[in-house]
């Protein structure tokens, strides 16, 4: 998103909600379009477009509404704890034997839910009421943790993420030298 698309949508957030008062229209550009100049303009219009259409607060959208809105989709798509554990019962049957087939078949979230395929295993040798009860719960905790984590991952900024990427590498690359202060 330009600078340029970043004054026409404060423009039109103004104009849609008359008590959205900037005092410095350079700042407010210059602090919308620095969160926002990785979207395509065409995305913010259009989760600008959702925010209005569903947010019945009467307030401006912040910057974070916005993201939210354009990440929305995404998280439609995504598959319920219900579904997923479907998925997973369904994967469990048969496992002894088919375990590695089965876990490539399940979705990338469902597989880092369970770890892998000798955990399939693993639950297909467990007692069907344990599964049902005990490996269900602690599934769909862990897979409610993993989509928490996917979701906020999604909406930090690839550069970001890359910086802090490499920061977390040099600090644990000077703990393991034992360089740390």
């Amino acid at each position: 998103m330009t600078r340029e698309e970043t004054q026409k949508l404060l423009l039109a957030i103004n104009s849609i909600y008359p008590n959205f008062k900037i005092e410095d229209k350079t700042i407010a550009v210059d602090a919308w379009h620095w969160a926002l100049e990785e979207y395509p303009a065409a995305a913010v219009k259009g989760a600008l477009q959702i925010y209005v259409k569903t947010n019945k607060s009467g307030f401006a959208p912040s910057v974070s509404q916005l993201i939210d809105c354009m990440h929305k989709p995404q998280e439609n798509d995504r598959l319920s704890e219900g579904e997923a554990w479907a998925l997973v019962k369904k994967a469990i049957q048969g496992a002894n034997y088919h375990a590695e087939e089965n876990f490539e078949k399940l979705p990338p979230e469902i597989q880092r839910a369970i770890g892998g395929p000798s955990m399939l295993r693993q639950w297909g040798m467990t007692d069907s009421d344990e599964v049902n009860t005990v490996v269900m719960s602690n599934f769909q905790r862990t897979y409610r943790a993993i989509l928490s984590k996917k979701e906020y991952e999604d909406k930090v900024p690839q550069q970001l993420s890359d910086l802090v990427k490499q920061l977390s590498d040099k600090v644990s690359g000077e703990r393991y030298l034992g360089i740390e202060d």
